[in-house]
This record gives C-alpha cells, sequence and structure tokens, in this order.
C-alpha cells in the first residue's frame, strides 16, 4: 500500500522555506521525513548503488519516488520529479518569466512546470495538503471527513456493483435521477473522477459505514447550473439505514465542511414538490425555503442557508 513518508524541499524563495518548514514541524511525529530535494537525490543514488544493474537502478529510483512528494519552484527540479513518477507542488514564482507562469493572450494562465497541484505561497502548506496532493497523484481517493458512525470520501471504481445495489432499494429514485445503464455509468463516473474531483476537489462523494466499509449511502455538493452556478447539497441514504439519523449526520458533517474548509459563503438544495421528508431535514439542518422554481418540468422547492 502506498505511503507518504518523504517530503522534499526544492528551490523556494527564503520566506516561503521557511513558512513551509514551520507549517511542517510536525511531520516527524507522523513518522514522515522531511529532506532537502539535494539529500533526497542522494539518497537515490545511495540506493542505486546498492541495486547495481541498471534495471535495479530504476526500481531503486521509483520505490523511492512512490513514497515522496517534492514541493519546488524550480522548472529543473520538477522535471526530475515527473520523470521518476514523484508526487510533486509548484511553487509559483512571482514575477519570474523563466518559471512555471506566463500570460497567454487570452488572459489565461499557462503553467509550464509539471506538477499535481501549484500554489502561489506556502501560508496554507501543510503535511494535511501535501498528503491531498500525493493522493490525487497516485489516485488514491480522499476520505473528505469522518463521523461518528460513517466515512465519506471520494468514490472509486471498486463501488461500483455497490452503488446499483442502493439505488434497486425501494423507492430510492422516487424523487431523484437513477443511474446510467451499467457501462454508460462506469464511463460516467470514471470522467468524474478524473475531471470533477481533480478541478474542483469536491463533489458527490460516497458514504460507507466506518465499521465495516460496507457503502450506505452518497452525498457531496456539486454547482447546479439551474441556480446560478450556486452549490446545491445532495444526498441519498440506503433503505437499510433510513429513519436512523444517518441523512441528518452526514449532511450536518459536509455542511460544516463548505463552511470551515472549502469557506464557501452559502449552499443550497432543491427538493421536489411532495418530498416531505427532504423538506423536514432541510430545515432541521438550518435551510430556509427561497422559492419554487420548475426544472425539467418538475416543480422544485429551493431551501438555502447562508454563512456569511
Amino acid at each position: 500500500m502506498l505511503k507518504l513518508e518523504y517530503i522534499l524541499i526544492g528551490k523556494l524563495p527564503k520566506t516561503e522555506r521557511d513558512m513551509l518548514l514551520e507549517n511542517l514541524r510536525t511531520e516527524r511525529e507522523c513518522g514522515r521525513n522531511v529532506l532537502e530535494w539535494d539529500s533526497a537525490k542522494k539518497h537515490i543514488q545511495e540506493e542505486k548503488r546498492v541495486e547495481g544493474a541498471l534495471a535495479k537502478e530504476r526500481f531503486a529510483e521509483k520505490v523511492f519516488a512512490e513514497k515522496a512528494i517534492l514541493v519546488s519552484g524550480d522548472a529543473k527540479e520538477l522535471n526530475e520529479a515527473q520523470r521518476i513518477g514523484m508526487a510533486a507542488l509548484c511553487y509559483l514564482m512571482p514575477g519570474d518569466g523563466r518559471t512555471q507562469r506566463n500570460e497567454a493572450a487570452a488572459g489565461e494562465m499557462e503553467v509550464t512546470s509539471p506538477a499535481d497541484m501549484y500554489a502561489e505561497g506556502m501560508e496554507e502548506i501543510d503535511g494535511s495538503f501535501l498528503q491531498h496532493v500525493y493522493e490525487r497523484h497516485h489516485r488514491i481517493p480522499w476520505i473528505i471527513l469522518k463521523t461518528p458512525r460513517c466515512i465519506v470520501k471520494e468514490f472509486s471504481m471498486e463501488y461500483l456493483d455497490a452503488l446499483f445495489e442502493l439505488y434497486a432499494g425501494k423507492g430510492m429514485t422516487d424523487y431523484m435521477e437513477p443511474l446510467y445503464p451499467y457501462e454508460e455509468e462506469r464511463e460516467y463516473q470514471q470522467a468524474y473522477i478524473e475531471q470533477m474531483y481533480r478541478f474542483y476537489g469536491y463533489g458527490m462523494w460516497i458514504v460507507c459505514d466506518r465499521n465495516t466499509g460496507e457503502l450506505i449511502g452518497r452525498a457531496g455538493v456539486e454547482h447546479r447550473e439551474e441556480l446560478g452556478g450556486e452549490l446545491e447539497l445532495g444526498y441519498a441514504i440506503g433503505v437499510p439505514w433510513q429513519r436512523q439519523g444517518y441523512a441528518t449526520e452526514v449532511c450536518n458533517a459536509i455542511i460544516t465542511y463548505v463552511k470551515e474548509e472549502l469557506m464557501l459563503p452559502s449552499v443550497s438544495c432543491l427538493i421536489e414538490t411532495g418530498n416531505v421528508v427532504s423538506e423536514h431535514l432541510a430545515q432541521k439542518l438550518g435551510f430556509h425555503y427561497c422559492e419554487t422554481v420548475q426544472i425539467d418540468g418538475k416543480q422544485m422547492r429551493k431551501y438555502k442557508v447562508a454563512f456569511y
């Protein structure tokens, strides 16, 4: 199983380096080593000398790269990390025409140095953030949050069959869209993982039992075109787990996550007229009725909670 063991620091301005090191003070307590990039290269070279043959040398590089992440503002270092398959966070050097950022004619940002994510400052870069970058590089689903009974995390394809079983429950699609046919849904979910999660860092997640790992529902937030791009909360709890407080537990945690982690100003929900249970839940969660709108021929009641 892949595990982040080394955080490598490449070329950074002194102020950014000092800030990053301060943020990473506790990483050694978590069993991670914080090393300079040059020291890490020596470490790899030592492993190569032990391995000997070229194929084994490359294997040594790969093994080390799989356990590490590089933070750097240097294109050469970032290219080397990419060559050996290492996760990387690129610091965007301000006002340096030789580095990673150029303003395109259309006003869009063109990034030329390879990395999994990019940062303009180290203020919020800590071990938890780098763990997420590492997981994204290796396509490891993010654990979004935990509640007393549940784990909310990104969907992964191993749960596809369980998702179909969940949606087959009696009444599950009375007030929400069913899944696509199996192969179409598989393609949709694969694209969703690659695009939605990677671009936004959030979306519709899965809800699993904290003790057994069993899929018990879905919940999450997405931007809704019909709401002018506002964030919409959605949820679905499987029939065997309904009326046991799971929806309240999970949705409360997600609302807190939107406010404190995503730092977004509000979240809305759309509830089809007649879905009294979901309306009661929305009110219990602190949502307030705004208006009734028609979407795809259905009367939808819009609720909203504002944080700021």
